[in-house]
């Protein structure tokens, strides 16, 4: 059986970030990914590097600012252009309520250097001349990032790869051998492999590889439908979306919101339906497509004529607190986990130089414990609730 310091499961954001950072770190990695790297959750999500959404603790204020700035040299020392680029977001204001709300929000991101603004209905209007400004009360103005997701996951994996690092793609887990408080294997139809440290970064797929080892975590999933469109003359010149998108899908055993997403190719990204499943799939559904295009084109009539190339979907994972799951499981001594983030792809820079900390048995510049597992009790004692996907 070959031996690691270091066994990451899941190839998608978190998993190929930290090996790239343990490797560097000088820890012996192995990866293991089911599928294909970034076949999951991470290579078919909209690519947003957000920053102004999340929740406003000190933690998640650092990773969403900090991680941003990371971005602007990751690339050249990856080695690999993942089509990372700054871009304006107009998160459009729908009832006086949420501009209120986004007013005083927008006060606070701005002292820790976060530039948010809230625009009326005129210079929205000058901003998208094609938005429909019907029931609208201006919007939500800041600049985040996109990346291309895909080239992303490879950017990091191939990095990973040339300092040492082995990953192995379309070999999954089938059972972890738990001997005392430690993972002393972990099984795939390639062998067995041993660690000193096993992390699971899964997404949406935690639970189910968590529990392999015995370990049951408090990880809920909706499933999300998008699509993409033909390419065609600019006029979305905005990255789009609306401040009480989360509001929307929250508890709703199906809900709509629209993000729309103009890609360097002419092609529009467009997110999204939400569904409440328990199964973990891929799929599409005519609802879920069809609906997104009803309230798409409330806002960009002209859209009506534009064709659907390709549609997608993904389950997406929350907690119970809507906050994510990131630390050392307590029922076991080596068994790390990762997943649920809201803003990964502005994270990822940052959280994956702390994991890799962690994993070496040190402690990061900021604590985690806002994320850790632990922070929950026993699933016997846990009642559940629905957050946003």
């Amino acid at each position: 059986m070959t031996t690691y310091d270091l066994i990451i499961i899941g190839g998608g954001f978190l998993g190929v970030s930290t090996a790239y950072e343990a490797a560097k770190a000088g820890l012996k990695t192995l990866l293991l990914e089911a599928g294909d790297l970034g076949s999951g959750t991470s290579g078919s999500c909209s690519g947003r590097a957000q920053v102004a959404e999340g929740h406003l603790d000190p933690l998640n204020i650092t990773l969403a600012r900090d991680g941003l700035k990371r971005h602007e040299g990751l690339a050249e020392e990856l080695g690999y252009d993942y089509a990372w680029r700054r871009v304006d977001l107009l998160l459009l204001l729908r009832n006086e309520r949420h501009r209120q709300e986004w007013i005083e929000r927008a006060a606070f991101l701005n002292s820790v250097r976060i530039p948010t603004e809230v625009i009326d209905n005129a210079p929205l209007h000058a901003a998208e001349p094609n938005l429909v400004m019907d029931g609208l009360f201006g919007a939500v103005h800041t600049v985040e990032g996109r990346v291309d997701p895909l080239r992303f996951v490879h950017a990091y994996a191939r990095a990973a790869a040339r300092l040492g690092a082995e990953l192995l793609r379309h070999t999954p887990v089938v059972s972890m051998q738990v001997e005392g408080r430690r993972v002393v294997a972990v099984q795939t139809p390639r062998g067995a492999y041993s660690a000193g440290a096993v992390a699971v970064m899964t997404g949406a797929w935690e639970a189910p590889v968590a529990r392999l080892a015995g370990v049951d975590l408090p990880i809920h999933h909706a499933h999300a439908e998008s699509f993409i469109t033909e390419p065609i003359a600019p006029r979305i010149f905005h990255n789009i979306g609306l401040s009480d998108s989360y509001e929307t899908i929250h508890g709703k055993p199906k809900a709509v919101t629209v993000g729309i997403h103009p890609e360097l190719n002419g092609t529009l990204a467009i997110a999204e339906s939400v569904t409440r499943t328990p199964e973990l799939h891929k799929r599409v559904s005519a609802w879920g497509l069809s609906a997104i295009a009803t309230e798409l084109v409330k806002l960009y009539p002209f859209l009506a004529n534009v064709r659907v190339v390709r549609s997608w979907g993904r389950p997406t994972s929350f907690t119970p607190d809507e906050e994510p799951l990131v630390g050392w499981a307590p029922e076991l001594d080596n068994l790390f986990v990762a997943t649920s983030l809201m803003e990964t792809i502005t994270a990822v820079p940052l959280l994956s130089q702390w994991m890799a900390l962690m994993l070496s048995g040190k402690e990061p510049p900021m604590s985690l414990d806002l994320y850790s597992p632990a922070r929950f009790p026993a699933p016997s004692e846990q009642h559940w609730s629905r957050g946003h996907a």
